[in-house]
């Protein structure tokens, strides 16, 4: 059934309450400490999306599934009423999907779009099997149509201006044709067939880069189709391939959020790609422009507009009336950590130029304002993110809007005038939809406004630890800050034990912001004081103090984390004999080299950590991060034996536990084996813990809460704090789930 044609107008009142159908019963008892089952109650919010008149929002709600081990998600709908731009919520979010009523029962819906009138909602649902695919309903609730069938399965979508089409991504084989070609379909299913079908397993390699995150190079590209919707009872017409070359685009690395989009009126598309021969030792991401014809059809060659640029350059955004594309680049080749700046390509003449160059932070999304005058823009500072506006001068520095960990930022029309729409959190809430409205000259006009309350009723019965910072200086007199959090009931005159946090990256931050995976207030819950420092290598204090990290491992990263926790242990409420370092990915690879530097800590937890520096080049996928890190390859400097903790490790003394992921590409799981053999052969206290369907993360529900446990029975072994429920340790329980 064509939805166009046959959408229903049933009333929005008629579908189940948000409240009522996702959120677990919650007891109306007196609030409580952060506990692990408590992150299964609490719901994750993305992808919020504004109608064009204000009136509606659409987001996706993901929930726990603990009996299926994988989170779920639906979409949900907001109403507001009032004035334009009142934005009074008509009553509790409703749901408009239901995934799970699909052939497979698993299944989730996500990524809402809304088309440009507001008419149509476009969603990917894998409810119809493993592969996700393209539907659309009415905005305001009804049957959702399938009108995709990609072999492959759709992996992100967008409107066309015109609203009659989308822009899908997918994954074809490049040996095939491209679509719409008649046997497009037919060979890219047999040659998916024909590995399936394979009973003999085997991966040959020609060329690096054959595995990325969590994945093995399976002979497909990421392409980009025009997917044009269904007319009356006519089948959905085939896709279009806007990018048929024996390239992926998007990037497959590093490409950045959204990085493909058209220009206003249709007739281009704008979208980041790397034609670089060995991808495993580049970060040259370009911007291509492919000129569109009335039909939507590719005309031409695609024409880079970034090739003098040999750094990494991505997030295209046309400004609203066509003059502009706004990107983001960055400087140095094969350096990911290097500050991205904001350029204008000028669409006219061709010139681009730097908008952000004084500005001493790195951008992460950005957005146009609707009168093409001003873009909205992240960028963290001082151990915060923080929302910005800059002109299209170049020369009147940035001016903050907001504070605060902001993400998904759009720009809607409102009765005010204009409002960056936008996902928010803190270390105390997760994620929900704000609006901020600014005026004319992109000016904050009025506080954030909350349009979605998804996780109001448990929060309700939670209560968090006091967040707060900690300052110290360094060895060459800078100054260091971390984030702290105390336990919720903690009481004046009580010493504490104390978990240091310490991020991956190296370069990125703690910030103040909600985590899954390390969630401070879970910490804080179970009796710790929570420090995570933010040392050299730290986003938002400037760039020189991200590059200091680079070649120096443990250098003056490792002596600012020191010297944090000299300034927390000297605080009246923490006990200086009961402290626990804790990381992952470089925040495990600092753990693992604190374990050879110093027996200060009473436990050690290394999640994902390097440990042998030489042999991590070898593993390892992205050869452009050990190469610019350590200033080469192994055999052409010592980097790699100065700075690695397999070459110290006759000095373990500090209980360690260990986890690994046999998913994880990036640190793979025999680093986390090799330092077990260590520990065990100089008979230090240690456990290995080894997930194998997990990659990088933990971000399985059932998975995440043992991870919890098992994590948090170590410190309550070495440390104190509370103990773990059994059940949740119980290896037999969890499996049979």
């Amino acid at each position: 059934m064509n939805p166009l044609a046959h959408a229903s107008n049933r009333s929005l009142v008629a579908l189940f309450l948000l409240c009522g159908l996702a959120l677990p019963a919650v007891a109306a008892d007196t609030p409580h400490p952060l506990g692990i089952p408590d992150l299964a109650a609490l719901q994750k919010v993305s992808d919020g999306q504004l109608s064009p008149t204000g009136q509606a929002l659409y987001f996706a709600v993901g929930r726990a599934r603990i009996d299926l081990n994988r989170w779920q998600s639906a979409i949900y709908v907001q109403t507001f009423s009032g004035p334009d731009g009142a934005m009074q919520p008509t009553g509790p979010a409703q749901r408009l999907t239901f995934p799970e009523r699909g052939a497979k029962q698993e299944g989730q819906d996500f990524s809402p779009r809304l088309s440009p009138d507001g008419r149509w909602l476009a969603f990917l649902s894998t409810r119809d099997g493993e592969q996700a695919q393209v539907y659309v309903m009415a905005a305001g609730g009804g049957e959702a149509q399938r009108i995709s069938s990609f072999p492959a399965g759709a992996g992100s979508l967008s409107w066309m201006p015109d609203g009659r089409a989308l822009i899908v991504q997918s994954r074809v084989y490049a040996s095939c044709p491209p679509y719409p070609a008649a046997k497009a379909d037919e060979c890219n299913k047999k040659q998916a067939e024909r590995a399936d079908d394979n009973h003999m397993r085997v991966r040959v390699m020609d060329r690096l880069f054959y595995r990325h995150w969590d994945s093995w190079w399976d002979g497909k590209r990421s392409h980009l189709f025009r997917l044009s919707l269904p007319v009356g009872d006519e089948p959905a017409p085939v896709p279009t391939d806007l990018t048929p070359a024996d390239f992926d685009a998007p990037a497959i690395a590093r490409s950045g959020a959204q990085p493909y989009t058209v220009s206003p009126d249709g007739r281009e598309l704008a979208y980041v790609q790397n034609r670089d021969a060995t991808l495993a030792l580049s970060t040259n991401n370009d911007l291509f422009l492919q000129a569109l014809d009335d039909a939507g059809k590719p005309v031409g060659t695609a024409r880079n507009i970034t090739a003098a640029n040999q750094a990494t350059d991505v997030a295209p955004r046309y400004s609203p009336d066509g003059r502009y594309i706004a990107y983001l680049a960055q400087r140095r080749p094969t350096f990911e950590g290097d500050r991205f700046e904001i350029v204008l390509y000028d669409r006219k003449s061709g010139q681009q130029r730097a908008l952000t160059a004084g500005f001493d932070s790195s951008v992460g999304e950005l957005a146009w304002t609707l009168d093409s005058q001003h873009l909205i823009f992240t960028a963290p500072v001082s151990g915060r993110g923080a929302l910005f506006a800059c002109d299209l001068s170049g020369q009147t520095a940035p001016w903050q809007l907001d504070l605060g960990d902001i993400h998904d930022v759009q720009i809607v029309r409102s009765g005010r005038g204009m409002d960056v729409v936008f996902l928010r959190s803190t270390l105390s809430a997760p994620a929900e939809v704000f609006a901020l409205a600014i005026d004319g000259a992109a000016r904050r006009a009025g506080a954030p406004r909350p349009l979605s309350q998804v996780n109001a009723a448990v929060l309700k019965n939670l209560k968090f630890g006091k967040a707060s910072e900690i300052f110290a200086q360094s060895q060459d007199g800078l100054r260091l800050q971390a984030h702290v959090v105390l336990p919720p009931d903690a009481a004046p005159g009580r010493r504490y034990p104390t978990a240091v946090l310490i991020h991956g990256g190296p370069q990125g931050a703690w910030e103040d912001f909600w985590q899954w995976r390390w969630n401070a207030q879970v910490f804080a819950g179970a009796g710790y004081v929570v420090m995570m420092p933010n040392p050299r290598g730290s986003e938002g204090f400037g760039q020189r103090f991200v590059d200091q990290v680079s070649a120096d491992w443990g250098g003056k990263a490792y002596d600012d984390i020191m010297r944090l926790v000299d300034q927390l242990v000297a605080q009246p409420y923490v006990d200086s004999k009961r402290v626990a370092a804790l990381g992952a990915s470089y925040g495990g690879y600092m753990v693992n080299w604190i374990g050879t530097q110093t027996d200060r800590f009473a436990a050690l937890v290394s999640h994902a950590g390097v440990y042998d520096l030489r042999s991590m080049y070898g593993e390892t996928e992205e050869m452009w991060f050990p190469r610019w890190e350590f200033q080469g390859d192994p055999w052409t400097t010592d980097q790699y034996d100065r700075f690695s903790p397999s070459r110290r490790a006759e000095h373990y003394k500090t209980p360690m536990l260990v986890i690994s992921n046999e998913r994880d590409f990036r640190v793979p799981v025999s680093q986390g084996m090799q330092l077990f053999t260590a520990l065990q052969v100089r008979k230090v206290p240690s456990r290995l813990v080894i997930f194998p369907d997990e990659n990088h993360w933990v971000l399985r529900p059932t998975n995440s809460r043992f991870w919890y446990g098992v994590v948090l029975d170590w410190l309550h072994r070495y440390i104190g704090g509370a103990a773990v429920d059994p059940k949740i340790l119980d290896l037999a329980a969890t499996h049979a789930k």
